[in-house]
Protein backbone atom coordinates (compact mmCIF):
# COMPACT_ATOMS: atom_id res chain seq x y z
CA UNK A 1 0.00 0.00 0.00
CA UNK A 2 1.60 3.41 -1.01
CA UNK A 3 1.98 5.67 1.69
CA UNK A 4 0.41 9.30 1.54
CA UNK A 5 3.09 12.26 0.53
CA UNK A 6 2.42 15.23 2.78
CA UNK A 7 3.67 18.38 1.21
CA UNK A 8 4.72 21.07 3.40
CA UNK A 9 4.19 24.27 3.14
CA UNK A 10 7.13 26.76 4.01
CA UNK A 11 6.49 30.39 5.22
CA UNK A 12 7.82 32.64 2.49
CA UNK A 13 11.20 34.65 3.56
CA UNK A 14 10.40 38.36 5.09
CA UNK A 15 10.74 41.35 2.81
CA UNK A 16 14.18 42.89 2.88
CA UNK A 17 12.35 46.73 3.43
CA UNK A 18 10.09 47.95 5.12
CA UNK A 19 7.46 49.37 3.33
CA UNK A 20 7.90 47.09 0.25
CA UNK A 21 5.12 44.80 0.96
CA UNK A 22 1.90 45.49 3.44
CA UNK A 23 -0.40 42.72 3.22
CA UNK A 24 -4.34 44.04 3.97
CA UNK A 25 -7.24 42.50 4.80
CA UNK A 26 -10.57 42.50 7.24
CA UNK A 27 -11.76 40.28 9.43
CA UNK A 28 -15.50 39.77 10.78
CA UNK A 29 -15.17 38.62 14.68
CA UNK A 30 -17.13 39.43 17.63
CA UNK A 31 -15.12 41.80 19.17
CA UNK A 32 -17.35 43.28 22.10
CA UNK A 33 -18.14 39.32 23.38
CA UNK A 34 -21.69 39.44 21.81
CA UNK A 35 -23.24 37.63 18.99
CA UNK A 36 -22.91 40.48 16.56
CA UNK A 37 -19.83 40.66 14.65
CA UNK A 38 -17.89 43.96 13.57
CA UNK A 39 -15.65 44.43 10.57
CA UNK A 40 -11.43 44.86 11.58
CA UNK A 41 -9.36 46.08 8.57
CA UNK A 42 -5.74 46.02 9.03
CA UNK A 43 -2.42 46.44 7.18
CA UNK A 44 0.60 44.48 8.38
CA UNK A 45 4.72 45.41 6.74
CA UNK A 46 5.51 42.21 5.53
CA UNK A 47 9.45 43.10 6.75
CA UNK A 48 8.66 44.34 10.47
CA UNK A 49 5.60 42.58 11.16
CA UNK A 50 4.67 46.38 12.23
CA UNK A 51 0.89 46.86 12.10
CA UNK A 52 0.50 49.80 9.83
CA UNK A 53 -3.01 50.69 10.04
CA UNK A 54 -6.52 48.54 12.23
CA UNK A 55 -9.79 50.39 11.83
CA UNK A 56 -13.00 48.60 13.02
CA UNK A 57 -16.48 49.21 10.89
CA UNK A 58 -19.71 47.29 10.88
CA UNK A 59 -19.09 45.70 7.62
CA UNK A 60 -16.26 45.03 5.81
CA UNK A 61 -16.37 48.27 3.69
CA UNK A 62 -14.40 51.03 1.48
CA UNK A 63 -14.24 53.28 4.32
CA UNK A 64 -12.95 50.97 6.12
CA UNK A 65 -9.94 50.37 3.70
CA UNK A 66 -9.53 54.05 3.52
CA UNK A 67 -9.26 55.24 7.04
CA UNK A 68 -6.79 52.06 7.67
CA UNK A 69 -4.83 53.27 4.62
CA UNK A 70 -4.53 56.89 6.26
CA UNK A 71 -2.93 55.37 9.67
CA UNK A 72 -0.65 53.71 7.64
CA UNK A 73 0.73 56.79 4.93
CA UNK A 74 0.63 59.28 8.18
CA UNK A 75 2.23 57.28 10.72
CA UNK A 76 4.85 55.20 8.52
CA UNK A 77 4.59 56.58 5.03
CA UNK A 78 3.80 55.30 1.42
CA UNK A 79 4.45 51.48 0.90
CA UNK A 80 6.32 50.46 -2.14
CA UNK A 81 3.37 47.73 -2.77
CA UNK A 82 0.07 46.45 -1.30
CA UNK A 83 -0.66 42.83 -1.12
CA UNK A 84 -4.49 42.17 -0.75
CA UNK A 85 -7.08 39.36 -1.98
CA UNK A 86 -9.55 39.74 -5.07
CA UNK A 87 -12.04 41.62 -2.85
CA UNK A 88 -14.16 43.82 -5.42
CA UNK A 89 -12.99 47.00 -2.97
CA UNK A 90 -9.32 46.22 -4.66
CA UNK A 91 -10.27 44.86 -8.48
CA UNK A 92 -13.09 44.67 -10.99
CA UNK A 93 -14.96 41.62 -11.14
CA UNK A 94 -14.21 42.37 -14.95
CA UNK A 95 -10.13 42.42 -14.69
CA UNK A 96 -9.17 39.66 -16.80
CA UNK A 97 -12.11 38.90 -18.59
CA UNK A 98 -11.81 41.26 -21.79
CA UNK A 99 -12.08 39.22 -24.80
CA UNK A 100 -8.91 39.66 -27.32
CA UNK A 101 -11.03 41.46 -29.38
CA UNK A 102 -11.63 44.06 -26.95
CA UNK A 103 -8.17 44.23 -25.45
CA UNK A 104 -7.34 45.06 -29.54
CA UNK A 105 -10.09 47.55 -29.53
CA UNK A 106 -8.24 49.52 -26.36
CA UNK A 107 -11.10 48.59 -23.87
CA UNK A 108 -9.73 48.47 -20.46
CA UNK A 109 -11.58 48.08 -16.96
CA UNK A 110 -12.39 50.63 -15.08
CA UNK A 111 -9.81 50.96 -11.44
CA UNK A 112 -11.97 50.65 -8.33
CA UNK A 113 -12.31 53.99 -6.11
CA UNK A 114 -9.64 52.14 -4.15
CA UNK A 115 -7.34 50.83 -6.99
CA UNK A 116 -7.67 54.40 -8.21
CA UNK A 117 -6.42 56.18 -5.00
CA UNK A 118 -3.45 53.45 -4.53
CA UNK A 119 -2.62 55.00 -8.17
CA UNK A 120 -2.46 58.57 -7.19
CA UNK A 121 0.02 57.56 -4.59
CA UNK A 122 1.79 55.52 -6.54
CA UNK A 123 1.49 51.83 -5.08
CA UNK A 124 1.58 48.95 -6.61
CA UNK A 125 -1.47 46.16 -5.77
CA UNK A 126 -0.74 42.77 -5.70
CA UNK A 127 -3.78 40.17 -5.77
CA UNK A 128 -3.34 36.89 -3.67
CA UNK A 129 -4.88 33.82 -4.89
CA UNK A 130 -5.42 31.56 -1.87
CA UNK A 131 -5.35 33.31 2.36
CA UNK A 132 -2.73 30.98 2.80
CA UNK A 133 -0.67 33.76 0.31
CA UNK A 134 -1.58 36.62 2.97
CA UNK A 135 -0.19 34.61 5.95
CA UNK A 136 1.29 37.20 8.04
CA UNK A 137 -2.03 38.93 8.08
CA UNK A 138 -3.93 35.69 8.88
CA UNK A 139 -1.78 34.77 11.44
CA UNK A 140 -2.25 38.41 12.70
CA UNK A 141 -6.02 38.11 13.09
CA UNK A 142 -5.15 34.69 15.09
CA UNK A 143 -3.50 36.69 17.70
CA UNK A 144 -6.35 39.92 17.51
CA UNK A 145 -9.01 38.06 18.19
CA UNK A 146 -7.49 36.01 21.23
CA UNK A 147 -6.36 39.51 22.56
CA UNK A 148 -8.55 42.11 21.64
CA UNK A 149 -11.50 40.98 23.68
CA UNK A 150 -9.95 40.55 26.38
CA UNK A 151 -8.40 44.32 26.12
CA UNK A 152 -12.00 45.79 25.29
CA UNK A 153 -13.73 43.90 28.34
CA UNK A 154 -10.85 45.19 30.67
CA UNK A 155 -11.75 48.73 29.72
CA UNK A 156 -15.61 48.22 29.19
CA UNK A 157 -15.29 48.77 25.26
CA UNK A 158 -18.50 47.92 23.52
CA UNK A 159 -18.55 50.86 20.51
CA UNK A 160 -17.05 50.93 17.44
CA UNK A 161 -16.03 54.71 18.39
CA UNK A 162 -14.53 53.96 21.92
CA UNK A 163 -13.01 50.84 19.80
CA UNK A 164 -11.27 52.85 17.15
CA UNK A 165 -10.01 55.34 19.64
CA UNK A 166 -8.15 52.72 21.13
CA UNK A 167 -7.04 50.70 18.31
CA UNK A 168 -5.22 53.86 17.68
CA UNK A 169 -2.69 53.59 20.10
CA UNK A 170 -2.58 49.96 20.47
CA UNK A 171 -1.28 49.70 17.41
CA UNK A 172 1.97 51.23 18.66
CA UNK A 173 2.18 49.11 21.65
CA UNK A 174 2.07 45.96 19.68
CA UNK A 175 4.33 46.52 17.41
CA UNK A 176 6.98 47.66 20.06
CA UNK A 177 6.48 44.10 21.54
CA UNK A 178 6.31 42.14 18.30
CA UNK A 179 8.10 43.77 15.44
CA UNK A 180 11.56 42.74 14.32
CA UNK A 181 14.12 44.86 12.41
CA UNK A 182 14.09 44.53 8.72
CA UNK A 183 17.18 43.55 6.89
CA UNK A 184 17.82 46.78 4.77
CA UNK A 185 16.53 50.47 4.88
CA UNK A 186 13.12 51.44 4.68
CA UNK A 187 11.07 52.31 1.28
CA UNK A 188 8.39 54.35 3.05
CA UNK A 189 7.89 57.66 1.33
CA UNK A 190 6.77 60.11 3.34
CA UNK A 191 3.81 61.80 2.28
CA UNK A 192 4.67 64.93 0.36
CA UNK A 193 4.23 68.77 2.06
CA UNK A 194 0.76 69.75 0.53
CA UNK A 195 -0.86 66.75 -0.60
CA UNK A 196 -4.04 66.07 1.57
CA UNK A 197 -4.20 62.42 2.21
CA UNK A 198 -8.28 62.72 2.55
CA UNK A 199 -8.61 64.24 -1.25
CA UNK A 200 -6.27 61.29 -2.21
CA UNK A 201 -8.41 58.78 0.12
CA UNK A 202 -11.79 59.36 -1.10
CA UNK A 203 -14.24 58.66 -3.96
CA UNK A 204 -14.23 60.51 -7.02
CA UNK A 205 -16.09 60.78 -9.73
CA UNK A 206 -16.15 63.69 -13.44
CA UNK A 207 -19.24 65.74 -13.87
CA UNK A 208 -19.94 68.67 -15.47
CA UNK A 209 -20.95 71.86 -14.53
CA UNK A 210 -24.64 73.35 -16.04
CA UNK A 211 -25.32 76.76 -17.22
CA UNK A 212 -25.50 78.22 -13.56
CA UNK A 213 -22.33 76.77 -12.48
CA UNK A 214 -23.58 73.74 -10.32
CA UNK A 215 -23.70 70.34 -10.55
CA UNK A 216 -25.43 67.01 -10.02
CA UNK A 217 -24.39 63.88 -8.29
CA UNK A 218 -26.33 61.14 -7.14
CA UNK A 219 -29.64 62.47 -7.54
CA UNK A 220 -28.80 66.20 -5.66
CA UNK A 221 -27.80 69.43 -6.91
CA UNK A 222 -24.74 71.44 -5.52
CA UNK A 223 -22.76 74.61 -5.67
CA UNK A 224 -19.42 75.41 -5.70
CA UNK A 225 -18.93 78.13 -3.05
CA UNK A 226 -17.36 80.82 -4.95
CA UNK A 227 -17.27 83.85 -2.68
CA UNK A 228 -18.99 86.18 -5.05
CA UNK A 229 -17.80 85.72 -8.71
CA UNK A 230 -17.89 82.92 -10.77
CA UNK A 231 -14.80 80.46 -9.94
CA UNK A 232 -15.80 77.43 -12.59
CA UNK A 233 -17.88 78.33 -16.11
CA UNK A 234 -21.06 76.74 -17.38
CA UNK A 235 -20.15 73.04 -19.10
CA UNK A 236 -16.94 72.34 -17.64
CA UNK A 237 -15.60 68.96 -16.72
CA UNK A 238 -14.84 68.75 -12.68
CA UNK A 239 -13.95 66.09 -9.74
CA UNK A 240 -15.98 65.67 -7.68
CA UNK A 241 -14.26 64.22 -3.93
CA UNK A 242 -16.73 62.79 -1.01
CA UNK A 243 -14.96 62.10 2.11
CA UNK A 244 -16.99 61.79 5.48
CA UNK A 245 -14.46 63.88 6.73
CA UNK A 246 -14.72 66.55 4.78
CA UNK A 247 -17.65 66.22 2.82
CA UNK A 248 -17.68 67.15 -0.89
CA UNK A 249 -15.37 68.48 -2.87
CA UNK A 250 -14.79 70.09 -6.45
CA UNK A 251 -11.19 69.81 -8.08
CA UNK A 252 -10.48 72.21 -11.08
CA UNK A 253 -7.41 72.89 -12.81
CA UNK A 254 -5.41 71.84 -9.52
CA UNK A 255 -7.54 73.46 -6.92
CA UNK A 256 -10.05 72.30 -5.13
CA UNK A 257 -13.05 74.15 -3.53
CA UNK A 258 -16.08 73.58 -0.86
CA UNK A 259 -19.53 72.84 -1.91
CA UNK A 260 -23.19 73.51 -0.90
CA UNK A 261 -26.53 71.95 -1.43
CA UNK A 262 -28.17 73.95 -4.34
CA UNK A 263 -32.06 73.80 -3.62
CA UNK A 264 -34.06 71.87 -6.28
CA UNK A 265 -37.78 70.46 -6.28
CA UNK A 266 -37.70 67.26 -4.56
CA UNK A 267 -37.91 64.56 -7.28
CA UNK A 268 -40.96 62.64 -6.32
CA UNK A 269 -39.31 59.07 -7.30
CA UNK A 270 -36.53 59.53 -5.25
CA UNK A 271 -36.73 56.73 -2.51
CA UNK A 272 -36.60 58.64 1.33
CA UNK A 273 -36.70 55.68 3.80
CA UNK A 274 -33.94 55.16 5.61
CA UNK A 275 -33.26 51.70 7.22
CA UNK A 276 -31.51 51.84 11.21
CA UNK A 277 -29.29 49.62 10.19
CA UNK A 278 -27.83 52.80 7.57
CA UNK A 279 -27.79 55.10 10.29
CA UNK A 280 -26.13 53.04 12.63
CA UNK A 281 -22.98 52.03 10.39
CA UNK A 282 -22.40 55.24 9.26
CA UNK A 283 -22.89 57.39 12.26
CA UNK A 284 -20.05 55.79 14.48
CA UNK A 285 -17.59 57.29 11.84
CA UNK A 286 -18.68 61.12 11.52
CA UNK A 287 -17.92 62.25 14.81
CA UNK A 288 -15.39 65.14 13.73
CA UNK A 289 -17.28 65.51 10.75
CA UNK A 290 -21.06 65.63 11.85
CA UNK A 291 -21.48 69.19 12.07
CA UNK A 292 -19.42 69.69 8.62
CA UNK A 293 -22.15 67.41 6.96
CA UNK A 294 -25.48 68.94 8.58
CA UNK A 295 -23.79 72.00 6.48
CA UNK A 296 -23.49 70.46 3.31
CA UNK A 297 -27.08 69.17 3.69
CA UNK A 298 -28.87 71.72 5.22
CA UNK A 299 -31.30 71.38 2.62
CA UNK A 300 -32.69 67.89 3.95
CA UNK A 301 -33.54 65.44 6.71
CA UNK A 302 -29.78 64.57 7.95
CA UNK A 303 -30.91 61.06 7.70
CA UNK A 304 -30.91 61.18 3.95
CA UNK A 305 -26.91 62.54 4.25
CA UNK A 306 -26.30 59.17 5.92
CA UNK A 307 -27.92 56.97 3.48
CA UNK A 308 -26.38 58.62 0.78
CA UNK A 309 -22.34 58.07 2.86
CA UNK A 310 -23.78 54.55 3.22
CA UNK A 311 -24.49 53.54 -0.70
CA UNK A 312 -21.20 55.19 -1.37
CA UNK A 313 -18.77 54.11 1.37
CA UNK A 314 -20.42 50.90 3.43
CA UNK A 315 -22.48 49.23 0.96
CA UNK A 316 -21.98 49.49 -2.63
CA UNK A 317 -18.48 49.14 -4.36
CA UNK A 318 -18.15 51.62 -7.29
CA UNK A 319 -15.68 52.26 -9.88
CA UNK A 320 -13.79 55.21 -10.54
CA UNK A 321 -15.09 57.44 -13.77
Amino acid sequence: MKKKIRHRTHRRKRKAHSGQLIQIDATPFEWFGTSIKYALHGAIDDATGDVVGLYMTQNECLFGYFEMMRQCCLDFGIPQSIYSDRHTTFRSPKTGQLTVEELISGKTVNLTQFGRSMHELGVDMIFANTPQAKGRIERLWVTLQSRLPVEFAKRGINTLTAANEFLANYRFQYNEKFSVEPESDSLFVPLQEGIDIDEVLCIKHTRKTDNAGTFSFKGRCFQVLDKGFPIISARREIQVLINPRFGIRVEYKGKTYETIRYLKPQNKSANLNVTKKTINSVTPHLIHSSDEWKKIWWSEDYNLSLKFLYELFFEKQQSAS
